[in-house]
């Protein structure tokens, strides 16, 4: 009885930068375990892929184009999931990124860009989701964090600050939605996408460096990361909220092999 609380059965879950990686990761995991799930991104013919082959395993998705960084498509996205779905019950801040850029180099204009894809975004859809998600009795919020906002990494000054920031917005969500939406947080290390991939390619040995400084000697899959986000936003995670869940190998200090050079 026990695994049948990881059941999502006729939930609606919106998740964000569903067309490649983590993001497609989590949408299968939701689609398996249950839910009918809105992907949504940018780029039309990705999410596609991710709902022709959820229904090809059997589970149910559709697509909506949205640009996080866009309120209005926000609204959009979050009228026509209620319009063809009927509610809304789990939001899956997933979409978000990061430049690699020394300090000194990074701009005003750099450091808004990056806080407001990787946080204020997860703001806004939560704030226009939350008022349809209460009609229907309450739900489930996740965003997708990372290692960065707790560890300091030379290089991902903006990213890090912008997912520090997303760690604490968890926070003081889960506080204010509680009893009927519960909100948690995923904080990932090295998962295995094509952002990570390009990472790699900037030095032949990366990789294997990366690997060494990783506790449990391996980079994570978009499925782990799926598996546990299909937890926090099932019935088992229940007692739940105001949780940052670290997904990363174990690591204590950055594990990415590259150090800039002292000033």
């Amino acid at each position: 009885m026990a695994i049948e609380r990881l059941r999502i059965d006729g939930k609606v879950a919106i998740v964000t930068g569903a067309g490649r990686g983590v993001g497609r990761g989590i949408a299968h995991a939701l689609a398996e375990g249950g839910a009918t799930v809105v992907c949504s991104a940018r780029t039309q013919k990705e999410i596609e892929t991710t709902v022709s082959e959820i229904k090809a395993a059997g589970g149910s998705a559709i697509a909506i184009i949205a640009d996080v960084m866009k309120e209005d498509e926000l609204q959009r996205l979050v009228d026509m999931t209620v319009q063809q779905l009927g509610h809304i019950d789990i939001v899956v801040n997933n979409a978000g990124g990061n430049d690699y850029k020394p300090f000194l180099d990074i701009s005003a204009t750099e450091f808004k860009h990056h806080f407001d894809w990787n946080t204020t975004s997860a703001f806004l859809l939560s704030r226009i989701a939350t008022r349809p998600m209460l009609k229907s009795g309450g739900g489930a919020i996740l965003n997708i964090s990372s290692g960065a906002g707790h560890i300091g990494i030379r290089g991902m000054l903006s990213y890090g600050v912008a997912k520090a920031a997303l760690n604490h917005l968890t926070r003081n969500m889960a506080e204010e939605l509680a009893p009927k939406i519960r909100v948690n947080a995923l904080a990932l290390g090295a998962v295995m996408t094509p952002a990570l991939q390009q990472t790699f390619d900037m030095d032949a040995g990366f990789r294997e460096k990366l690997i060494e400084k990783t506790p449990l000697k391996s980079v994570g899959s978009a499925n782990d990361v799926g598996l546990a986000a299909l937890y926090l936003c099932s019935p088992g995670a229940s007692y739940v909220t105001g949780a940052i869940l670290n997904i990363d190998g174990g690591i204590q200090d950055t594990n990415l092999p590259f150090k800039l050079p002292d000033l």
